[in-house]
This record gives C-alpha cells, sequence and structure tokens, in this order.
C-alpha cells in the first residue's frame, strides 16, 4: 500500500480511538467499521473501546459487566481471541437469556420472580393505584434488574471484538456476530482479506 495511504490510515486509527497508545495495532477495517457504525448510530463504538482498554489494562478502564475474553477453538479461528462487548441494541438478547434462557426456564426464575413481586405487600384498597404499582414493580424488575444482575455476574452477552495476541501484544481485527461464528471458513476469509496487510503474522 502506498506510503501517503498508510500515513491516512494511521490518522483514521488515531481518531476513531483518541489517540490510544494501541490505535496502530487496530486493524484499518475495525476502525472504518467502527467510524461508519458510530456515524449510522448502530452502535456505540465507546462499547468496543471500553473493552479494548480493559483488554490493555489501561488506567482508564472499567468494569463493563461482559464476559471474559476466550480464545476460539478448532483448527481455523484458534488462533483468535474473542471479546464480548456489549450495546443497547443487545439488551433483547440479555433479558431473554435472563429469564426465558434454558436455564431459567428450567428453575423458573421467571415465575418465581413474578410470584414474589404479586405477594409482595402493597395497598389493594385503591385498584387503579395497585395496578399501576404493580406494573412499575413488575417492569422495574424484569428489565432493569434483571439486566444490572448479569452485569454484576459479568455474564452480559452481546457481540465479539476479534483480536490475534502476537508478542505479548493484542491486535484488534474486526467485529462479528454470533452467526457468523457458523461459518468459520468464511469468517476467516474476510478477516484474512481485511488484516492480513497489516499483521501477517496473525494468518501464518
Amino acid at each position: 500500500m502506498p506510503l501517503l495511504c498508510r500515513y491516512e490510515s494511521l490518522l483514521l486509527k488515531k481518531s476513531v480511538t483518541l489517540s490510544q497508545p494501541y490505535s496502530h495495532r487496530m486493524s484499518q477495517s475495525l476502525a472504518l467499521r467502527l467510524q461508519l457504525l458510530s456515524s449510522l448510530r448502530w452502535i456505540n463504538k465507546f462499547s468496543v473501546l471500553d473493552e479494548i482498554a480493559l483488554l490493555e489494562k489501561s488506567p482508564a478502564s472499567h468494569a463493563t459487566g461482559t464476559k471474559p475474553a476466550e480464545k476460539f477453538r478448532g483448527p481455523i479461528l484458534g488462533r483468535f481471541w474473542h471479546k464480548h462487548y456489549y450495546d443497547s441494541r443487545h439488551i433483547a438478547q440479555n433479558f431473554h437469556n435472563k429469564w426465558f434462557g434454558d436455564y431459567a426456564n428450567k428453575h423458573g426464575i421467571f415465575k418465581e420472580k413474578l410470584r414474589e413481586i404479586l405477594m409482595s405487600e402493597v395497598d389493594d384498597t385503591d385498584m387503579e393505584k395497585y395496578r399501576l404499582i404493580m406494573a412499575n414493580r413488575i417492569s422495574h424488575t424484569v428489565v432493569y434488574e434483571g439486566i444490572e444482575s448479569r452485569r454484576k455476574r459479568g455474564a452480559l452477552t452481546g457481540e465479539w471484538l476479534i483480536y490475534n495476541v502476537h508478542n505479548g501484544l493484542n491486535y484488534y481485527l474486526d467485529l462479528a456476530d454470533h452467526v457468523e461464528i457458523e461459518d468459520p471458513e468464511k469468517l476467516f476469509g474476510r478477516l484474512k482479506h481485511g488484516c492480513e496487510w497489516e499483521f501477517p503474522f496473525a494468518f501464518k
């Protein structure tokens, strides 16, 4: 790639990451994706940058409540790691996992929580007020407490930031969703096409 284009690429990365020290270890593909998706208001780029700050052990990092980083399994993607990032559009999935996932259904967690709310002491002499109080309690418990309980357990799920570890440093390649893992060869091809020119060691 021409030197001028490489310089423009570095400027883009510095802009997207707010000149963080790891900016040169972010692929141009990831920088472009974060820039585009943020401009379209599809994601908040800081949802991803906060996860990178954690991985980099930055002094400014803070707990995000997402699942820990894991290495992919298998011969195709096994060289890469992934870290969940959580954004507002992942609320529904976390809500579902908390109350209606396999574990929740098996143990009747939603029914038990609903019973607990309905059995709580409330003045029921005014039915209109009673219904309003119950509706507020149910919505607050199910939505807010449901998400917060997953955050505190470090169990928030979302989509993935994919990276490679080389000589003790993380090289951030791109984002991916859970559907893409169903075709690891296709995902590997996308990562290679977008990132090999910058980080060839990640694909050897």
